[in-house]
């Protein structure tokens, strides 16, 4: 992963320097941290080669050249495109999916005025920020953008790259696709369950999972589902965000890969034999479906309809 992305110009050791020598950080992770939140215990587990998962430090410092991996891994087929591309394309595919539902629903743009305790948009498992930022700069309308997430790590790397949004010598991915920070609906990260979060009932127009479900198990995503049905407006859309365990790309990889990408994802396989659909269809949401994002990504869309 870190060869592909550093042959297409991905900074990746120098990145993680750069953080590691960033002291704010630190005052940034004491000034989210909640420490009423308890940790699930699924959580807890080793994600993705690190011993402590999202926990530490070099998880939260390597996400964003391992994204840019990502997109470079989906579109392997364009050797030609830059590595930011192929993260803009890919973002562009999953965010004009969720506004194409939108508006073949008829449903509202995220832009109602702020009440105490609402957020008109909510990306939960929010991470260091890049899919936030994204769907920010999606809808700048948007009244209020909140980040949840559960790791403090993931989180002040998050609210450290929101500070730099306007710098114009940042380098990296959010400079570039966000080069003036006005354009973006404002946003907050805040430390939580994404099961048990602190918004207010049928306050939220979108809530988001983005790239989350794959690292959950089953009772989990059931939660997440009974969460969102809390939390979503009447009117409201509910979107997950991840592998398509239908991808053919997926479904034909080597069995050595596949067994691989297993080994650091301790919840795959529930996740790959979880009906979605029907835990968001359970909890009330209506009009759900799959929308193939690209050829190894699904996005998986609902709304909570009105009251009657």
């Amino acid at each position: 992963m870190k060869n592909s992305a550093e042959s297409r110009g991905v900074r990746w050791d120098s990145h993680v320097q750069e953080l590691e020598a960033t002291p704010e950080l630190l005052k940034i992770q004491a000034a989210l941290e909640n420490p009423s939140v308890k940790y699930p215990d699924y959580y807890l587990k080793p994600f993705h080669a690190y011993t402590t998962g999202n926990l530490e430090w070099l998880a939260a410092y390597e996400v964003e050249p391992a994204t840019y991996a990502m997109g470079i891994r989906t579109f392997k087929a364009h050797p030609d495109w830059s590595a930011e591309k192929c993260f803009v394309v890919m973002r562009e595919s999953i965010t004009d999916a969720m506004k194409a539902y939108m508006k073949q629903h008829n449903l509202a743009e995220p832009k109602t005025l702020v009440d105490m305790g609402c957020s008109t948009l909510v990306d939960m498992g929010c991470s260091v920020g890049m899919s936030t930022q994204w769907m920010a700069q999606a809808w700048p309308s948007a009244a209020a953008v909140t980040g949840l997430d559960l790791s403090t790590y993931m989180l002040a790397v998050a609210e450290w790259n929101r500070r730099q949004l306007s710098k114009p010598n940042r380098q990296g991915i959010q400079a570039r696709i966000f080069p003036d920070g006005s354009r973006l609906a404002p946003i907050t990260y805040v430390h939580g369950v994404a099961e048990n979060s602190p918004f207010a009932d049928a306050s939220v127009d979108l809530c988001a999972f983005n790239f989350v479900t794959h690292e959950c198990p089953q009772h989990a995503m059931e939660d997440f589902c009974r969460e969102a049905a809390r939390i979503v407006k009447p009117g409201g859309l509910l979107t997950f965000v991840d592998n398509n365990p239908k991808s053919k790309t997926i479904q034909n990889l080597p069995p050595a890969i596949f067994t691989l990408m297993k080994s650091t994802e301790p919840w795959s396989d529930e996740y790959y034999a979880f009906d979605l659909e029907a835990a968001m269809r359970k909890e009330g949401f209506q009009e759900v479906v799959t929308v193939e994002a690209d050829h190894r990504h699904r996005v998986v869309m609902g709304y909570k309809p009105a009251a009657n």
